[in-house]
């Protein structure tokens, strides 16, 4: 008995493994050097939920991607206005003095 356990075993760690290892090998090759860390994030996220096809694996949440931060916003939003009127008049423009 304990040896076919160790082979139902390896027939699902196996596959599981030759899909976790193309999946990174195909995403790795194609991803630019300045998206890797994002890349291996997303990887993560993938192995995370491969993890719950094993009879004793959850998953578990990987970490959220790091927030890039704005250095410059730039200036507000000018709001706009726009005038509702019943009958139809010609269209004009306004310029507001700031």
């Amino acid at each position: 008995m304990p040896g076919s356990l160790a082979l139902l075993a390896a027939a699902v760690l196996v596959p599981i493994l030759a899909l976790v290892t193309v999946i990174a090998w195909l995403a790795l090759r194609r991803v630019d050097q300045a998206q890797m860390p994002v890349a291996l994030l997303g990887l993560a996220h993938v192995i995370s939920a491969l993890c719950g096809l094993l009879p004793w694996g959850r998953p578990t949440p990987p970490p959220a991607l790091p927030q890039q931060s704005a250095e410059d916003p730039g200036p507000p939003a000018r709001p706009t206005v726009i005038l509702v009127r019943p009958e139809p008049t010609e269209p004009a423009a306004v310029r507001r003095a700031e």
